[in-house]
């Protein structure tokens, strides 16, 4: 790959060599609150307000389901502030928007969407906040094209650094890049990144909410990974950086229930309307959302991107392959 740049007509990276080789290096890697970038969509008093105000609206079944599905979910370690913890979830939902999925100019839908199916094919943990810190670097910093590859890798770095205990050395991240690039040239751009991000690496992933919301719902393990595949796929999508992470992942489990069609159990179903209650927005937003989604499934299986091959595995259940997702317009004529 070395000398291939984004405007090459040559692929970034002989995405077929060694994957499982070059995956195997980031196995042990695997989000919370506020930005001030004039990027990023602002919080508005009456939004703050209302998440401060579901203390009393919520109805206790609820509050109760949640913090049974976070303790579950290993995502806290003192039951006595579940309740605190979802909110502050809810009310840093704005700030993890952008105000327009606008590119800068020298960078494409096209180029964002080859890097970001790179990095889902190198690299399985932390994606979320990964391509989010990417999301905002492109719109804060002045990159090279040629220099799009290596600003990737750094991101997927800083993303391991907030969330794993376990991190890959820096030798092993050019090996990936097909030493492209040398150890100072990434270091040199982590500290490029870092500073132009002023060390605010907060957020709250939209898998987060999905799998808390799905616990809460008694979803069945194939709901769960269908969600999870269009989730994914999003991250392909630019236009979603509009939308909120709990926008995301209201439309991932609504999609995957159309999909299916499993039978709900009673319980669960119970406890989806009080969840999807709390949504941020409203229907529109909800069907413009499943809208992509269902678009991004049906051309994933035709192009046979990352996602889709990962999903394809018997360990997801080969969900990506479900026939119910190969002709869009039959899932988007549900919504019409």
């Amino acid at each position: 790959m070395a000398g291939a740049g984004f405007c090459d007509s040559r692929p970034l990276l002989d995405l077929h060599q060694q994957v499982d080789d070059r995956r195997a290096l980031f196995k042990s890697w695997q989000c919370t609150d506020k930005y001030t970038d004039s990027s990023v969509v602002p919080l508005s008093l009456e939004a703050e307000c209302r998440w401060d105000a579901l203390h009393a609206l919520v109805p206790t079944l609820l509050r109760r389901e949640v913090e049974i599905a976070l303790e579950k979910l290993d995502l806290i370690w003192d039951h006595a502030y579940a309740w605190e913890m979802f909110l502050d979830m809810m009310r840093s939902q704005a700030l993890c928007t952008f105000s327009t999925k606008d590119l800068p100019a020298n960078f494409t839908e096209s180029t964002r969407g080859i890097l970001v199916d790179w990095l889902i094919k190198v690299h399985d943990e932390t994606l979320f906040l990964a391509i989010h810190l990417l999301n905002r670097t492109l719109r804060l910093l002045k990159v090279p094209t040629a220099n799009l590859q290596l600003l990737g890798m750094v991101c997927l770095f800083i993303a391991a650094k907030k969330e794993e205990s376990l991190l890959p050395e820096v030798s092993d991240l050019c090996y990936v890049m097909d030493y492209t690039y040398t150890k100072s040239q990434l270091l040199r751009m982590e500290r490029k990144v870092l500073s132009r991000l002023k060390f605010d690496l907060s957020y709250c992933a939209p898998l987060h909410f999905l799998l808390l919301f799905a616990s809460v719902a008694r979803y069945s393990a194939k709901m769960t990974w269908m969600a999870r595949y269009f989730l994914e796929l999003s991250l392909l999508e630019g236009q979603c950086v509009v939308f909120q992470p709990v926008q995301l992942a209201e439309a991932a489990l609504c999609l995957a229930r159309l999909v299916l069609k499993e039978p709900p159990t009673p319980e669960g179903e119970a406890a989806w309307c009080l969840v999807s209650s709390l949504h941020v927005g409203n229907e529109s937003i909800l069907l413009s959302i499943m809208h992509i989604l269902a678009t991004a499934a049906a051309s994933a299986q035709r192009d046979t991107c990352a996602t889709y091959i990962k999903f394809s595995s018997p360990e997801m259940m080969h969900i990506s392959r479900h026939p119910g997702l190969v002709n869009a317009s039959l899932l988007l004529g549900v919504h019409k």
